[in-house]
């Protein structure tokens, strides 16, 4: 039994490099389809669908760098560009809307006095995918 759908959440951390090839390698034999998808949080004082062009130009640069690495391994991705309060409830929720067998995500290890560490959107991606 194959994949047919991954998500890659992407933020522009040095992970989503290795996170996308993993995702394109796996797309390549299962003939999968492979999104990219950054999510933007919007404060709970802005509306949701508040513009910040510095957040969005960022978000932009970041699917941009991901299809280049996609080209630069000989495979393809859809990029996406999402607004919410709580990323990962938007990458739960898009992952079940596009039917997503699949989520692959790049985290960075950090070990803050002495405990390994991920961040909140892993952590609930974790839970609720």
């Amino acid at each position: 039994m194959g994949f047919t759908n991954i998500l890659v959440p992407v933020s522009g951390i040095s992970a989503d490099e290795e996170s996308i090839r993993l995702a394109l390698q796996i797309a390549r034999q299962d003939k999968a389809k492979v999104m990219a998808i950054h999510v933007i949080e919007i404060q709970r004082n802005l509306p949701v669908d508040a513009e910040s062009t510095g957040q969005l130009e960022r978000g932009e640069k970041i699917l941009a760098h991901a299809e280049q690495i996609a080209k630069a391994a000989k495979g393809s991705l859809e990029g996406e560009l999402l607004q919410a309060r709580s990323a990962g409830a938007a990458l739960v929720n898009e992952a079940s809307e596009r039917r997503v067998d699949l989520i692959i995500v790049g985290a960075p290890y950090r070990k803050p006095l002495g405990d390994f560490v991920l961040g909140t959107t892993t952590q609930y991606l974790l839970k609720n995918a």
